[in-house]
């Protein structure tokens, strides 16, 4: 089986960019933030060089990587561990995410990424199921509206990264990918959170304003693709003693 981050050599990492404002928050705090639960959902449609990949440009009232283009994805919040679902983990995401933390909140971690993606892109990833009463949460009740469940069948983990301890905000971000075959894209919508959204090829993410972490994860995620199966571990980034480290978890 190929690794898709030992047999393609280093990931090379650009410059972090930090606004002012950003920069002015982060010397307003006497130590650095603990990472919040984040997850993220890297969603792609067709093949080889065709390949399109999901993402969106956060607008400029963000006070935390404004004007950048990101997958979607946010902060794992209370209603996740709740949220009622469909569809099955795979065994070797389950065991991934349970390295870290318990059964319910590694759920949770893939519910949120499902669930940020309708509300930043307004692509409903669900199946029909009885129309019952799910959570008096916004996003989650649109599913059941819908007569759906948010799905998670098909999601695998492929990184994850904690934001280095100089942002005045910082995440312990999960990275999910799901594949969604050869069908047109799916119909898509700008938010209040992400703009300009919509499926752009690898060469055409190139010309788009990103931070390092995307760019990061984008060179990851064509290491993934290109493995036969996905890898038994997954790249992990996090700074230690102010030194980024690309490691493998678990």
């Amino acid at each position: 089986m190929s690794d898709p981050i030992k047999d393609s050599g280093p990931i090379l990492v650009g410059k972090m960019k930090i606004t002012e404002n950003e920069r002015s928050k982060r010397k307003a705090l006497t130590r650095a933030p603990k990472p919040r639960l984040a997850s993220t959902l890297v969603l792609t449609c067709g093949s080889g060089e065709n390949l399109k990949i999901l993402m969106g440009q956060r607008s400029n009232r963000h006070d935390f990587m404004p004007n950048v283009y990101v997958f979607p994805g946010g902060r794992v919040d209370r209603a996740d561990s709740y949220a009622k679902y469909a569809g099955r983990l795979s065994a070797r995401t389950e065991r991934i995410l349970e390295a870290a933390y318990t059964p319910r909140r590694s759920q949770a971690i893939v519910l949120a990424s499902v669930r940020e993606t309708w509300e930043e892109t307004g692509l409903m990833l669900g199946k029909r199921s009885d129309a019952h009463r799910n959570l008096t949460h916004a996003s989650y009740d649109a599913f059941r509206e819908t007569g759906q469940l948010p799905d998670l069948s098909g999601i695998e983990v492929f990184g994850r990264a904690v934001t280095p301890p100089h942002r005045h905000k910082r995440f312990d971000a999960w990275f999910f990918v799901k594949q969604l075959g050869e069908s047109p894209p799916p119909k898509i919508s700008d938010s209040s959170e992400l703009l300009n959204v919509g499926w752009f090829t690898f060469d055409e993410i190139e010309s788009l304003e990103t931070q390092r972490a995307t760019d990061m994860m984008l060179q990851v995620l064509k290491r993934y693709l290109k493995a036969d199966r996905p890898p038994e571990t997954i790249f992990y980034s996090r700074a230690i003693r102010g030194e980024f480290k690309m490691l493998q978890f678990p």
